[in-house]
């Protein structure tokens, strides 16, 4: 989520200033595309990359085509010069992050890095397709330069914009705006690769997609989506998994009328809603974000946040659910999913990522009360996770005691990182292990897990001194060969990574790389990188790599804090409702029952 989450944040190549003699072009069925040839730098080797920038894949969503699914930009009148970036689509920022300049509707653009070097197999190079992260409001694929990951992985990557904010998801429940248009621009995005990407000398049965945060959902979801079939063999998920809970909406139609009456439209009726929205400008649409921000925080956020909807086509049923229902039912979606090779993986303290939205200007020096934690974080967690369903009392309880270091339990300094850890359970964590597990239950599966832990010396996100280990987003420097703008992300000019994480980055890039070639991390190059072997994860044995300054193999990975949550939780919230309705029959002259739900008839 780099960028797509710290504004300044901006992934360039370390690129020789003069251009190769030959102008690289390449004649596909749209027409002829014709790009540069730029050398890049990693561990003082020198590489040759093409790049095309700035291809639409789409034809511009404005108009009436703004909230509808995007439709193939077409053929190209003349020869299309692909040497400069497209613009970015219009987003939304919060907090301290900066927003990116030269933004327009007109932005489905995929950018396209092709390595100067001899593919790994007859059939071409495999594809590595990066959606951003930023939480389906910011982001975009020029922040992510793919020269070096596409040179020293030798592999092509493609990364892509795609609709956010409002203008992506809006979902009113109907045929004029069915929601979830990002998604669909992504998957336009994937099928122009498909049917073009063999001109650039790619193998279009190679295709990994990979993502980070919201585009590690976007990645996750499109892998159940059984539609796809034949567009990718094979996805890497970093630190967003679908079974998020609290995200999904069945529509946004009150939010829809937030922006409405904020733009001084009448919202008695939805088709003046959305002949409202649909008129206007995308920079009157983004002030009413960040006027909702400024007047009301970050608590705001959710008046004017368009996430994903269940829009019962392409996310039929609640993601959260998915636990569930791979237990108890037989699904499409799942049972593609377990066709796919999935890579899974987290960071050390993702949880972190959510301190920035406490309001502490001295992140170093934060202190959590245990009047904080019992009152406001606790009931906020129970809140996100169980929706509408009111809460037990004994699970508050339950909550309050995992979430204390019970040797120091009133401590301050150890309370803020028990909320850490709460944070990062609800959020990455548990989810994370859920989609592993049900990915890998079944048999001849290929899945692989990850903790990514290591400290860096310069971190992507403001971070306090006291978080020990990686925080959200800090693993796309090394799968992107630590290609920073430090100067305007943290005013360091000439800052080169200390050796260590340049060896991590050479580690993590080859690891990526070799999934999206073999559907293996550890092959075809693995003695040379790495003297550990990455094991297949499975249900029993759950074993997985910890990317470290050493990696190493351990199990059981968040194994306790998904059985507390997914198992003991719930049979303890369904165990009290039940022994509520028990209760009920002999403290009532009116005999009634009670469903699990909580319904009482």
């Amino acid at each position: 989520m780099a960028k797509s989450l710290a504004g300044k944040f901006i992934l360039l190549c370390l690129v020789n200033p003069f251009l190769s003699a030959e102008i690289p072009s390449v004649s596909t069925a749209l027409g002829t595309i014709t790009g540069e040839t730029k050398h890049v730098i990693f561990q003082k080797k020198q590489y040759d990359v093409d790049k095309y920038l700035g291809i639409p894949y789409a034809k511009p969503p404005t108009g009436k085509l703004r909230f509808k699914r995007p439709q193939p930009y077409g053929p190209f009148a003349e020869a299309y010069s692909a040497t400069k970036f497209g613009l970015s689509c219009p987003q939304s920022f919060f907090l301290h992050f900066v927003p990116e300049e030269n933004t327009s509707e007109d932005c489905l653009f995929l950018n396209i890095y092709v390595p100067r070097q001899g593919p790994d197999e007859p059939s071409g190079h495999a594809i590595m397709f990066f959606i951003h992260g930023g939480g389906f409001t910011m982001g975009s694929g020029k922040i992510y330069d793919g020269g070096v990951l596409s040179s020293v992985g030798n592999v092509i990557v493609v990364t892509i914009n795609y609709r956010l904010g409002l203008l992506g998801f809006l979902d009113i429940d109907n045929v004029k705006a069915s929601g979830n248009f990002g998604f669909y621009d992504q998957r336009l995005a994937l099928q122009w690769v498909n049917e073009n990407i063999g001109a650039f000398g790619g193998d279009k049965d190679r295709v990994t997609i990979f993502g980070e945060s919201a585009g590690s959902m976007s990645v996750s979801l499109q892998m159940m989506f059984p539609q796809n079939e034949g567009l990718f063999r094979s996805g890497i998920s970093e630190s967003g998994a679908l079974t998020l809970p609290g995200l999904y909406l069945e529509n946004n139609i009150e939010i829809a009328k937030y922006y409405a009456e904020n733009m001084s439209c009448s919202v008695e009726d939805m088709d003046e809603v959305f002949s409202c929205l649909q008129s206007a400008t995308p920079e009157s649409i983004i002030k009413v974000v960040s006027d909702t921000v400024a007047s009301g925080g970050m608590a705001a956020t959710v008046k004017v946040g368009t996430a994903p909807t269940i829009d019962g086509e392409f996310i039929k049923t609640n993601p959260a659910d998915l636990y569930r229902k791979a237990v108890n039912e037989e699904s499409e979606e799942i049972n593609f999913f377990r066709t796919l090779k999935l890579m899974n993986g987290v960071n050390g303290k993702e949880g972190a990522m959510f301190l920035l939205m406490l309001g502490s200007d001295n992140l170093d020096e934060l202190e959590i009360t245990r009047e904080q934690m019992n009152t406001q974080q606790i009931p906020g967690a129970t809140a996100m996770v169980y929706g509408q369903r009111t809460v037990p009392e004994v699970v508050k309880q339950l909550l309050i005691a995992e979430y204390t270091d019970w040797e120091n339990p009133d401590d301050p300094k150890k309370l803020r990182e028990e909320l850490v850890r709460l944070f990062g359970d609800i959020y990455f964590n548990v989810p994370a292990i859920e989609m592993s597990l049900v990915h890998s239950n079944a048999s001849d599966v290929e899945s692989y897990l990850y903790n990514f832990v290591p400290v860096l010396d310069k971190r992507l996100l403001p971070t306090p001194n006291w978080v020990n280990m990686s925080n959200h987003g800090d693993e796309l420097g090394p799968v992107f060969g630590y290609n920073f703008d430090y100067k305007g992300l943290l005013n360091i000019s000439d800052y080169t990574p200390p050796e260590w994480e340049l060896e991590l980055s050479e580690r993590m890039m080859t690891y990526w790389t070799n999934f999206a070639k073999t559907s293996d991390p550890n092959k075809p190059v693995s003695d040379d990188v790495s003297s550990v072997v990455w094991p297949k994860y499975d249900v029993t044995s759950q074993s997985y790599i910890k990317i470290d300054r050493e990696d190493s193999v351990g199990q059981y990975l968040f194994a306790r804090e998904t059985d507390f949550w997914k198992n003991t939780l719930t049979a303890v919230f369904d165990a009290t409702e039940h022994a509520q309705t028990i209760t009920s029959q002999y403290g009532s002259k009116d005999e009634q029952t009670c469903g699990k739900d909580g319904t009482c008839g």
